[in-house]
């Protein structure tokens, strides 16, 4: 067996190894009312049901081919002949009927859809007959606070991304079930689609997918999830979404230790947000402007920093960055605040950060949900060197290289003094030694400033120092060799 001894001096410097650090995008609750807006498909016979006015269609306009020719689409208007003609008519949105459907912050549905044949289809009960829900139990557990009793028959739970419970014909009191087992339920796909099972795709957030069931058949809420998850959209594409835009999640400081330590810089916070709702079909977007607040106390008056309003469908704002020259103090918690702009440049609410836990990245330090906290210092930076620089075997022989001691280049940083590098020196700093790529080998003192490694293979390796200072912060710093075989000597000699 080839073996190398190898030793090593440390020097410092930075690292790559990727901590696992876990954090968790915040969940903010429905803060505001949500507007449900487009269509869903009730079948070949009831067709479209509009969960909006301004999404009703009634007739076509009079400059319309196909209503030119009597709803024969296989005609041109110039091939109209007087017996194509037929009665026609159109309505304008909202005009004659008022209606529609909403989602208050609560969960609870209220309003109503309307279909050309059924009429009104309610989502909310009545004082009478309250009784008639056909499935009472059905409303109970994940929306507790909506049954009928409290003039409610329909509602969506944010926990499960679904839709409860029943819709009404005004007309017949025909009944359409929203989260029936027999089809895929509907749902109101939130901020995190990807962590849904899901089937359907292309989605955005806000959109409603699945199917409802009623005696008349079944009600597809999204084209894509249409005959049970096979998407029908190239044949008629309709979908119900929410229409208003509102914040889904809003996340920080979302700077982890190898970030700090791959950039040198631990005052740095990345504020992160999703959408919950708000694309806009008509316009190809939704958020197109944000404004984010940051304090040290619980009040969005004398901020720190306030960005104004900025032009963008940005999900995330860097500070210090390009847009933000905002830098952060060491060790202290912020409050923050953030607010969109629509389409048509209205603004929503102010949404606060709310749901800091220990999962995220600053570890919710100072148990204050409403707060994330900057890291108290500059991170330890790792260094090392060895000799001989060029590891290989020795032919014949069995030799260990010495090191240099790493206590006097290996850096690391205190609260009372965050950006002045110090001495690294036990207890201050901890070290650790590993070895990849080369199994079997040895290394001498593991958590020593300078150690010795036996190589077991000539082979590409990688050598890694952890340096940890006392308050917990790590950074590593890796170095790949080249472990080769040594050369014989070769000397002539004369033939006896």
């Amino acid at each position: 067996m080839k073996q190398v001894v190898f030793l090593r001096k440390y020097k410092i410097a930075i690292t790559v190894l990727v901590v696992a650090v876990f954090f968790v995008f915040s969940q903010i609750s429905w803060a505001a009312t949500s507007t449900v807006r487009g269509k869903a498909w009730w079948g070949d016979t009831l067709q479209y049901v509009y969960f909006n006015c301004l999404d009703d269609v009634m007739g076509d306009n009079l400059d319309v081919e196909y209503n030119l020719c009597g709803g024969d689409g296989t005609k041109t208007a110039g091939e109209c002949v007087p017996p194509d003609y037929a009665f026609h008519f159109f309505s304008s949105g909202c005009s004659s009927l008022v209606h529609g459907v909403y989602i208050d912050e609560n969960g609870k549905l209220s309003g109503s859809a309307w279909n050309y044949a059924k009429g009104l289809i309610s989502f909310e009960a009545t004082t009478t007959p309250n009784a008639a829900v056909p499935d009472r139990s059905m409303l109970s557990g994940p929306c507790p606070a909506c049954f009928s009793d409290s003039n409610c028959w329909a509602c969506y739970s944010e926990q499960t991304q679904r839709a409860y419970g029943w819709g009404r014909s005004t007309i017949d009191g025909s009944w359409v079930r929203l989260d029936s087992a027999a089809t895929p339920p509907v749902q109101i796909k939130s901020w995190n689609i990807a962590s849904s099972t899901s089937p359907y795709y292309a989605l955005q957030a806000g959109d409603f997918v699945g199917t409802a069931t009623s005696g008349l058949g079944n009600l597809s809420f999204n084209c894509q999830s249409e005959n049970g998850g096979v998407s029908n959209c190239g044949t008629r594409d309709y979908k119900v979404y929410i229409s208003n835009l509102q914040v889904g999640n809003m996340s920080a400081p979302n700077w982890t230790y190898s970030e700090a330590c791959s950039s040198s810089v631990a005052r740095k916070v990345v504020l992160k947000w999703q959408l919950k709702s708000g694309y806009q079909p008509d316009y190809g977007m939704g958020q197109t402007a944000y404004r984010v607040i940051v304090n040290t106390i619980n009040s969005t008056s004398t901020p720190v920093f306030d960005s104004g309003q900025m032009t963008g469908s940005a999900s995330q704002l860097i500070c210090p960055g390009p847009s933000c020259a905002w830098t952060p103090n060491y060790n202290t918690s912020y409050y923050w605040w953030l607010q969109l702009w629509d389409a048509d440049n209205q603004p929503t609410e102010l949404y606060q950060y709310k749901y800091n836990t220990s999962a995220d990245t600053d570890g919710n330090s100072d148990a204050n949900n409403l707060t994330f906290t900057t890291y108290k210092h500059e991170f330890p930076s790792p260094f090392f060197i060895w000799e001989p620089y060029d590891v290989s075997e020795q032919v014949g022989t069995s030799t260990e290289f010495m090191s240099y001691s790493a206590t006097t280049t290996s850096k690391y940083y205190t609260t009372a003094q965050p950006s002045i590098a110090q001495s690294c020196a036990t207890p201050n700093c901890q070290y650790l030694w590993t070895v990849d790529n080369n199994p079997g080998s040895t290394i001498s003192a593991t958590t020593s400033a300078s150690t010795s490694i036996v190589f077991m293979y000539a082979t590409r390796t990688v050598v890694t120092l952890r340096i940890t200072d006392s308050d917990g912060y790590y950074c590593s710093r890796s170095e790949e060799l080249y472990v080769n075989f040594g050369l014989p000597i070769w000397r002539e000699v004369k033939a006896q």
